[in-house]
Parts: structure tokens; sequence; C-alpha cells
């Protein structure tokens, strides 16, 4: 059985939950809030923060599930079909910026960098670059992943499918040295900020093509067969959720996220959720991608201390 479109959307919320976890908790609480339980001198939620930073591994893996599922389905409307999908989410990314930048970002939060010229407004409503909201930077990348999915899905199609992952892991890795070691490569500064962005790109192509793998090899069915064969399916994969939460912070970076991330998806299919549990995850998947968009302008403000 594959993942269903239940399951992607519940999965898709868990990675903005996630996400603001990241922000929230991945911090120095000292003057922000009061941690209960501590371990070696850190508060348990910072642990638990670390292992949120795989929010964008499994988004990214769920969209390109979601788009090749749709690609699958209908190649011959995918790319119009992608033009509406754009436009409903730039309506909605135009009217957070009405609000949040050029309503109360001008009267409240000059501090940020308002108000603005009229060459950050274009960039940033065209996305080109996400200066008004750091969380932003994902909305740029996902853009080019619509604009282009065609063209790595058709590839998919041609290759080898596993000689395809291994030259996506290739260009991830170049993509990881170049954002990580080498992000000021270039005198030029707009130079460095193409480097960044194509880094940002190939790194997370990797991820979203790893979503589009799976449907066609059919990972999670097969990992169901093995899962058949397990009497407490749910108490593995909550055991297995559990260790990774434990590994991560042991080795945290953008690699370990990636295999973390991917682990989490296919435990996380294999739990049979309490009908209470579903209906509360279910409860923020209209509401996600407005919880991605926003969250950023209210918590350097109400944690200000935070370094976020």
């Amino acid at each position: 059985m594959e993942i269903s479109i239940k399951q992607s959307n519940q999965l898709k919320s868990i990675a903005i939950l996630m996400m603001l976890c990241l922000h929230l908790f991945n911090t120095d609480y000292k003057g922000v809030f009061q941690p209960l339980l501590f371990f070696e001198n850190q508060p348990l939620s910072y642990y638990i923060s670390l292992f949120c930073d795989a929010c964008v591994p499994i988004f990214a893996f769920v969209t390109g599930y979601g788009l090749y599922f749709k690609y699958q389905k209908n190649q011959h409307n995918y790319f119009r079909d992608n033009i509406v999908r754009l436009k409903k989410l730039y309506i909605n990314y135009w009217i957070i910026i009405l609000i949040f930048v050029l309503g109360l970002g001008m009267l409240v939060l000059k501090s940020r960098g308002y108000p603005w010229s009229w060459e950050k407004l274009f960039l940033n409503l065209t996305a080109i670059k996400t200066t008004y909201n750091g969380a932003w930077w994902f909305l740029t990348i996902y853009v080019l992943f619509v604009l282009t999915s065609e063209f790595w899905f058709w590839l998919l199609e041609k290759l080898n499918p596993y000689l395809y992952l291994l030259a996506l892991g290739i260009i991830y890795l170049f993509a990881f040295y170049f954002r990580v070691k080498k992000p000021d490569l270039f005198s030029v500064p707009v130079l460095n900020d193409i480097q960044m962005q194509m880094s940002k790109f190939f790194m997370t192509l990797f991820q979203f093509m790893l979503g589009a793998l799976a449907l066609k090899l059919k990972w999670n069915t097969k990992i169901s067969k093995i899962f058949t064969k397990i009497k407490y399916k749910n108490t593995v994969s909550v055991l297995g959720i559990v260790v990774l939460i434990v590994i991560y912070p042991l080795t945290p970076n953008f690699i370990i996220a990636l295999i973390t991330g991917l682990a989490f998806i296919f435990f996380f299919c294999h739990l049979q959720l309490p009908e209470i549990i579903q209906k509360s995850i279910d409860f923020f998947t209209p509401h996600a991608t407005n919880m991605w968009l926003v969250h950023m302008f209210f918590l350097p403000h109400i944690f200000s201390k935070a370094d976020l």
C-alpha cells in the first residue's frame, strides 16, 4: 500500500509543526520560557527541536511524491495544473505581504527593515529574494520545483532510477559543500546570492526526488510487507521515532536530517493513530501554508530574546 493523500497531508502538517518547534525551541530559552525537563544542562525541548530540523526533508519528500502522482495521472495537463497551483499560492502569499508588510509592517515592525524600497518589494512579491521573512526561503525553492518538476520527472521515466538517485545524491553533496563550506565563493554579492539559491535548490531537489522515487519504486508497499510480519507494529513505529529523536542530536546536520526525515515518514505511515490524534493533525492541514508563511512575523517579537 502506497502513501495515501490523507497521510501526505498529515505529513505536510507535521512538517510545518516541526518547523514551528524548531524555530521556537532551538534557541536560548533564558528569559523567554522555563523548561521543566533537562538533559545534560539542556531542556528536553531543545533536543526535540533538533530532530525537527527534518521538517524540510519531510515536506520536500511529500511534495515530490504528490507532484509525481499528479504527473503520472495526467501528464498532458500537468504543467497547466501547476500554473494554477502557483497562482493560488501567490495570491495567498501576496495577501500575507499586504497584511504583514505593507500594513502592520510599515506601522509596527519598522525595525525589521520596513518600510520597503520598490526593489525589495518586487523581489519579495516575485519570491526571487525573500528578505521580508526568513522562513520564506523555501517558497522560492518550491516555486522552482513546481516549474521544473516535469523535466525532473521526465528524466526519472527515461533513466535507470537507481543511477538517477546516485547522480542526485552526488549533486546533493556538492550543493551541501557550497552551501555550508563555501557560502561566499564570489566577491560580487549577487553571485553569492545565486550560488546560495542554487545550493539550496539542488540540496532540496534530492529530497524532492526521493519522494518521486519512493512512489515509482513503491517503497512504502515494500516496507508494508515487512511490517505485516511484525506483531506490534505501533510499538515498533513509536520506538523507531523515539530512537530517531535520540540519535539525531548526536550528529545534527543536513545529511543526517535527510536520513532521519525519510525514516520518520515510513514509521509514521505504519502507525495506527487514534481517531482523536488524526483529527488533531487534520485540523492543521488547511492552515499549514499560512502557518509557515506568517509564523516568523510573530516569533521574533513575542520571544524577543530568542535568536530566530
